[in-house]
């Protein structure tokens, strides 16, 4: 019973958006849809609630979204892995984050919305395991294009399920320079 409602909710979402300019899958659907991909090297600050800030670095990619489009493509997602070293662990992060962007003129823009990933904790005390925790929150940025520059500001708070008293809660601060393509 529940796959048949799900499924007309969906269908019914999609022809509603399509009405008003909204695009579904425009990545398959439209030949005119352009990805325009970022890639970015990041650094930042994590805060455990149960641990000391973190700094973390890693990678990020950006594009215009494939899935669902706003008329206006507004809509970015944004792909990131980054590790964090620590003393009592190492943390990688994985985080998929689309967000609805509004432009502020001179090549800046914002844009906010979900976070969806995962966070791979190794404890460093001796027999402890390995846990993968799932991650969802909300995500936040101003960013910067001039060209082939990019740069940007992302803040975000995180929530992790627990596993074995292991948990990666808290809030994120990213700054962000690359590439855009």
């Amino acid at each position: 019973m529940k796959k048949p409602i799900l499924a007309l909710a969906l269908s019914t979402l999609s022809l509603s958006a399509m009405a008003e300019g909204w695009r579904f899958a425009p990545l398959f659907t439209d030949p005119a849809f352009k990805l325009e991909p970022t890639i970015a090297a990041t650094v930042g600050s994590a805060k455990p609630q149960s641990d000391s800030s973190a700094t973390f670095h890693g990678l990020e990619m950006n594009v215009n979204c494939g899935l669902i489009q706003s008329p206006d493509n507004r809509i970015r997602t944004h792909i990131s892995l980054s590790r964090a070293d620590e003393g009592n662990y190492d943390a990688t992060i994985f985080e998929l984050s689309p967000r609805y962007t509004v432009p502020l003129g001179a090549g800046f823009s914002v844009g906010i919305g979900p976070s969806l990933g995962a966070v791979r904790m190794d404890p460093a005390a001796a027999g402890a395991s390995n846990e993968t925790l799932f991650a969802y929150g909300v995500a936040a940025g101003l960013n910067y294009r001039s060209g082939a520059f990019y740069a940007g500001l992302y803040i975000g708070a995180r929530h992790t399920n627990d596993k074995n008293g292991v948990d990666y809660d808290g809030r994120v601060a990213t700054l962000k320079v690359g590439f855009n393509f």
